[in-house]
């Protein structure tokens, strides 16, 4: 039952009664106008008689005429109650009473508000079934909760914001959703966990993440009755053991490392952020030669020991690279011992080695690497498809962030 009730007060009083009678809400705001405010002495003695205690305040419409202002006036009315700490899902509207205007203006601002709808009707009225409901007839029409419907709307909007990966937006939309009284509050509630989670992942906050997909219980979301967040919960369980996988490799650089940024690229692709993408395809590269390097010859590129270098790479690297007794080289120097190495992938990177040369060139002259230029998205996708032709790794196998879709929002 509803702790608060805004009631709005027309030309007779039974409607009114009948609802407060049916509620009995511990606090009462009376939205009536000049002309019906002394039906209020009526209601309350009424109650008084019910045995009915509660506390009330009215607010009073001026202009009963003037839409905008029955609507200022019944955005106050429901303000009153939240004022008192009363919570959205706590509140119930009834708009039957007063005129057209302040019906429309009080339905109007439950809306906002995302509180529940009430209404008065009967089986019997008078005037043939034309007029007004017969008293003794009146019958309750409560908890009819508008955001069960009017949801829709920030529904797309939080489907849209997936699909451009803004997951921190979905987020907050979905917190603002919460406030209002949402039937499925608990499902929704642990969907905010879930975005959450893809918003940390795509910061590259792996840890936190995976905690945010807990928090989300996404084996009870399988069970939940809105089909598109049973499917978003779903997608998202698949992609755990990944996730879990790339923290259990720690900090080392890992395959696993490189189809999380690989995939982290395509995000920003996708976003039109092509000069995130270009860094973070350049770090692949980086990583690529790395990770085969420490795999498969224990070597470190930040201290390569001497004997690692074979002749004739060992007289030119200590001459270039050494510095204080340590040898640390770059990335074309670690493809090429690879390739001193026999290792194919280095091999494949020094015949290419020209191309990427160029690429390496136009990403120099990006604003964040080292220029004042916008990178092209020519640019980007050259440097991805280098990154493929490697053959290090499936680019299938990268972690693909599902969609969030609802069947009732078209």
């Amino acid at each position: 039952m509803p702790n608060a009730a805004i009631v709005s007060v027309g030309g007779t009083p039974e409607p009114v009664i009948k609802a407060l009678a049916e509620y009995v809400p511990e606090f009462i705001v009376f939205f009536a106008s000049q002309d019906s405010l002394d039906r209020i002495s009526i209601v309350k003695q009424t109650l008084h008689e019910k045995d009915i205690g509660y506390q009330s305040e009215v607010t009073l419409v001026d202009d009963v005429n003037d839409l905008l202002h029955c609507h200022r006036k019944a955005l106050e009315a429901i303000g009153r109650a939240l004022s008192r700490g009363y919570a959205r899902d706590g509140i119930v509207v009834d708009y039957t009473g007063g005129t057209k205007n302040m019906s429309v203006a009080l339905a109007l601002a439950a809306i906002t508000h995302g509180v529940s709808f009430s209404y008065v009707g009967g089986t019997e009225r008078t005037k043939n079934g034309l007029g007004v409901v017969k008293d003794g007839c009146e019958q309750v029409y409560h908890h009819v909760n508008p955001w069960d419907v009017l949801a829709v709307e920030e529904k797309r909007k939080l489907s849209l914001l997936c699909g451009q990966h803004q997951y921190r937006a979905a987020k907050e939309l979905i917190d603002l959703m919460l406030e209002k009284n949402l039937s499925n509050k608990a499902a929704f509630k642990k969907l905010g966990f879930i975005l959450d989670g893809y918003h940390k992942w795509d910061a590259f906050m792996h840890k936190n993440a995976l905690d945010c997909f807990s928090r989300a219980k996404l084996d009870e979301l399988a069970e939940c009755t809105d089909i598109g967040i049973c499917r978003f919960a779903a997608a998202t369980a698949k992609l755990i053991p990944f996730l879990e996988e790339l923290l259990s490799g720690g900090k080392t650089p890992s395959l696993t490392y490189m189809l999380d940024i690989f995939a982290n690229a395509e995000r920003r692709l996708h976003e039109g952020k092509t000069d995130d993408a270009i860094v973070r395809l350049y770090r692949i590269i980086e990583m690529i030669a790395q990770e085969r390097l420490k795999k498969g010859y224990d070597i470190d590129v930040s201290n390569v020991k001497h004997n690692q270098l074979p002749e004739p790479l060992r007289t030119e690297y200590l001459a270039r690279y050494q510095n204080d007794g340590i040898v640390k080289i770059p990335q074309v120097a670690a493809y090429r011992l690879l390739d001193a190495l026999g290792d194919p992938v280095g091999r494949l990177f020094e015949e290419r080695r020209e191309p990427m040369l160029k690429i390496s060139d136009a990403r120099n002259h990006s604003w964040l690497a080292h220029g004042l230029n916008a990178a092209k998205e020519e640019t980007c996708v050259k440097l991805r498809d280098f990154i493929i032709d490697l053959n290090v790794f499936d680019p299938a196998e990268a972690p693909r962030f599902p969609a969030l879709t609802f069947d009732d929002h078209g």
